[in-house]
């Protein structure tokens, strides 16, 4: 059971925030995740127990939170703000908040969720346009086993005269031969 100290703090994970007047900040996810914590929980424990609870250990990890801040209550309206929690100190800054601010009963985070990024230096998606070691000089001596190599983006063909870019056909300017429209 949770002690005295320990309180819910609501979680979006699929929202966004949006920015209201009458109340400042708002997140727009329907589907909130609960964690109960402490002001004793660490940054660290924060994001395990929030992966955790939505079974995305090891193919999620979370970039950073943000908190719904209130900087103001005028007449039982509550104004908010949003502040990025990304470390211990940051997530000090709520628990002292929800003292000075005992009317919010429920602090709220966003937590903002990206791929984990494999060892290999790849994230989960495919890459594509990999050139072979043979596609060029230039790409060969850059080469290794370890790197991916890529092909340019814009393939050149060297003529005494001018280059020509092959993926749109417009040619050097200073070239003689202009295209005439």
């Amino acid at each position: 059971m949770a002690s005295e100290e320990s309180f819910v703090v609501l979680v979006n994970h699929r929202g966004s925030i949006k920015r209201k007047t009458r109340s400042g900040v708002k997140f727009t996810d329907k589907d909130l995740l609960c964690i109960v914590v402490n002001p004793t929980i660490t940054y660290d424990e924060l994001v395990r127990a929030v992966l955790m609870k939505l079974g995305l250990e090891g193919a999620k990890r979370v970039k950073k939170f943000f908190y719904r801040i209130p900087v103001s209550i005028l007449h039982d309206t509550v104004k908010y703000d949003c502040l990025t929690i990304g470390s211990d100190e940051d997530l000090q800054v709520m628990f002292l908040c929800r003292r000075q601010f005992p009317e919010v009963r429920t602090p709220e985070l966003l937590a903002k969720l990206v791929d984990v990024v494999s060892s290999s230096g790849g994230s989960n998606r495919n890459t594509t346009n990999v050139a072979t070691a043979a596609g060029s000089s230039f790409w060969a001596a850059v080469a290794s086993s370890s790197v991916p190599v890529y092909e340019p983006a814009v393939q050149l063909v060297a003529s005494p005269s001018f280059a020509v870019d092959l993926n749109d056909g417009v040619g050097d300017e200073s070239m003689s031969h202009k295209k005439s429209t």
